[in-house]
């Protein structure tokens, strides 16, 4: 099954969901957004040849607010769908013109 999303349910103790983060960085920024919160948290780091993995266990009465902080740190470490600022430009005013053209197409018939 596809997960697109960086938390899952614990798999033996049901209260608790399980965060991961493979970005060093993200994981510090998560780890002090927690400390702040003063939400108790466990945290373990697995390492295997290929990728480091940082795991940080809460629990699920917690969730809501463990949640806008991972929204926190997505957001902080987001890069640009297009990276290169002339390019975005030119995306934006294509799209821009097409709809335009869109919206006199539909006033026109």
């Amino acid at each position: 099954m596809l997960n697109i999303t960086n938390y899952n349910e614990h798999p033996t103790r049901k209260a608790y969901t399980i965060f991961h983060f493979f970005n060093p960085e993200r994981a510090t920024y998560f780890e002090n957004l927690l400390k702040e919160q003063q939400i108790w948290h466990e945290s373990d780091v697995e390492e295997t040849p290929s990728k480091t993995t940082y795991f940080y266990g809460v629990k699920n009465s917690d969730f809501k607010k463990v949640q806008q902080l991972n929204y926190l740190v997505n957001a902080k470490f987001r890069k640009p769908t297009i990276p290169f600022k002339p390019l975005r430009i030119a995306v934006y005013l294509v799209a821009i013109a097409v709809l335009t053209l869109a919206i006199i197409g539909f006033f026109k018939t």
